[in-house]
């Protein structure tokens, strides 16, 4: 399997499993807002989870996503070290 693509200049975190779950949370907000039989994305052959650009899109703007990834983000650099 091929190393998955970062961003530049973002590293990678790690996260609780209350973080992922409120981010499972507020994608599902979004995903409400859809129309039931718009096509969101597929399983592939690993089985994983892809989304189709358009939905990705819209998860990454929509504002309760970007808000709570925003104080993800705030909680852990508060809690590096300096």
């Amino acid at each position: 399997m091929a190393p998955e693509r970062q961003p530049e200049g973002r590293p990678e975190r790690r996260l609780e499993a209350k973080d992922v779950e409120a981010i499972f949370r507020e994608f599902a907000k979004v995903m409400r807002e859809l129309p039931p039989d718009t096509e969101a994305g597929w399983l592939d052959a690993a089985g994983d989870l892809r989304l189709a650009p358009d939905i990705g899109r819209k998860l990454r703007t929509a504002r309760g996503v970007r808000d709570l990834l925003r104080e993800i983000r705030l909680s852990q650099n508060e809690q590096e070290p300096e």
